[in-house]
């Protein structure tokens, strides 16, 4: 993939460079000139060698750029960009040594948010802006891949298309004319102004009432925007314990866990704010999600009348229900933000942290064409649907069901994705929670990392594995950021480039 010629990967290379510019000024301006000069530093380095890979591969645009090529730059971007943007984090913090700066990396770039920095204090506040950064560009890089590289494949085929669809004739074909490099400047160019004004209200309702520092307040807006779950706080949103700072989180989480946020941009069409809430309580993703989290918040409810802790008091029974239905919202869109209360919601249902129910809630996933993680919240709907037509032919085998949804059939071959893309997460889930187990990490701890970086939700692990990031093995860090890497990209985007046929053309 070309713009002007030039490798998108160093394209990227080149915005990473001019990322850290942010960092070193931010250094500068706090009179941290350690960490300002060292950013500095960095971003002439990185951008010395986009240039020179710019330079040296630049020759005049492909007429359209092959699946191959599209697939490459997308692993590119997930898997060896990190390596440069690791440069500033392996100089300000030398003890993490050079892989675990690109463990840090490729966690932020793949809106992952697991860190080996158990003591966020101890870090200068330039190095939590830069992670901030990363993870947020990581974000919008996957909202610009998911319209220009996986939409014409994938997206329109969807279920969930139908209501982008609907409201833009377009769609489908602007997304699918042109060049690769042409396609990724249109979506990012539809999209960024969309995830720049989410970015900058979020900011704004979580430092409104002075309950978060502005800083504080535009991490978390560029962990909750890219559902990176990234924090300059040692406990994250619940480091100052605000109200309305959870309260705002908890509509914008949900906002940023559906494609109908992002919809206008994949399409290229700006419907009215009106039309999109109108649509929102008719999909199935939102519906999915929602039963999701009730479901979820319930359970720990229940779970209090059978162990008495519904004796200590009404109040004790709200502030458990609120940090679980918080928490619950944000690790299904794989974010991993928790309440202030979540404490005691785990005290409420008698356990020290649902292990399996976060693993869940995380392996659910957010919705298609988001930054979350996961299996994806409408290829469970897709399935759900498919086999209840199933159990509805049995005493009528020659009955024709569509499968009918309110944005329209499901086309077959959505479902075969979805049981395709169940599988190979299955898959990748026991290979990696092997090599988790061979690498000498336990069973449970095992399954939680696993599910943690395939599902791009790394405060997982500490809430249901009872580790840090810090504590695994250098082998166990190793397979964990390559399947943080994997669960980014898509798996079958992964297993499309293992297929001969695109390396014969």
């Amino acid at each position: 993939m070309r713009i002007a010629g030039i490798p998108v990967f160093a394209v990227a290379l080149m915005t990473l460079a001019l990322a850290m510019l942010a960092p070193a000024l931010f250094g500068a301006l706090e009179r941290d000139w350690r960490a300002g000069r060292l950013f500095l530093y960095a971003a002439l380095f990185v951008a010395f060698c986009a240039a020179v890979l710019g330079l040296a591969a630049r020759r005049p645009d492909q007429a359209q750029a092959s699946a191959r090529e599209e697939l490459l730059t997308l692993v590119g971007v997930f898997s060896v960009a990190p390596a440069f943007a690791a440069v500033p984090i392996w100089l300000l913090r030398p003890d993490l040594g050079a892989g675990g700066a690109l463990f840090e990396a490729v966690s932020a770039l793949t809106t992952t948010g697991a860190t080996l920095i158990d003591l966020p204090e101890t870090a200068p506040r330039a190095l939590h802006l830069w992670r901030s950064l990363m993870g947020w560009l990581g974000g919008l890089f996957t909202l610009a891949a998911a319209a220009a590289i996986l939409a014409p494949r994938e997206l329109l085929d969807l279920p969930g298309a139908q209501s982008v669809q609907a409201e833009t004739s377009r769609a489908g074909r602007v997304l699918a004319l042109g060049p690769g490099g042409r396609r990724t400047l249109k979506a990012l160019g539809d999209i960024a102004p969309v995830y720049l004004a989410f970015t900058a209200l979020a900011t704004a309702l979580l430092a409104a009432p002075g309950a978060q520092s502005t800083f504080v307040a535009l991490s978390h807006a560029m962990g909750i925007a890219a559902t990176s779950g990234i924090s300059p706080l040692p406990n994250g949103l619940a480091g100052q314990g605000s109200r309305w700072a959870e309260a705002a989180a908890l509509l914008l989480l949900a906002a940023a866990g559906t494609r109908l946020t992002w919809g206008a941009a994949h399409g290229g069409a700006r419907p009215r704010a009106m039309q999109r809430l109108h649509a929102a309580p008719r999909d199935p993703e939102v519906r999915l999600l929602a039963i999701a989290v009730v479901l979820a918040t319930l359970w720990i409810l229940m779970q209090g009348l059978t162990t008495g802790a519904a004796a200590t008091g009404l109040e004790a029974g709200a502030r458990a229900a609120w940090g679980a239905l918080l928490t619950s919202v944000s690790f299904v869109t794989t974010t991993g933000y928790v309440s202030a209360d979540w404490g005691i919601a785990k005290a409420w249902a008698g356990q020290g942290s649902p292990a399996l129910l976060l693993i869940g809630l995380a392996t659910l996933g957010g919705g298609v064409a988001t930054t979350a993680g996961g299996v994806k919240l409408f290829r469970i709907y897709a399935l759900y649907r498919h086999g209840r037509a199933e159990l509805a032919r049995l005493p009528h085998p020659q009955a024709v069901d569509s499968t009918r949804t309110q944005g329209g059939d499901i086309a077959r071959r959505a479902i075969v994705n979805g049981w395709v893309v169940v599988m190979l997460y299955m898959a990748a889930f026991a290979a990696t929670l092997l090599a988790l187990a061979a690498a000498g990490l336990g069973f449970g701890p095992s399954v939680a990392a696993a599910a943690a970086a395939l599902s791009n939700a790394g405060p997982l692990l500490p809430e249901a594995g009872g580790v840090a990031w810090s504590q695994l093995s250098g082998p166990a860090l190793a397979v964990c950021g390559a399947a943080m890497a994997l669960g980014r990209i898509e798996l079958l985007a992964a297993i499309a480039l293992l297929d001969p046929g695109n390396w014969r053309r």
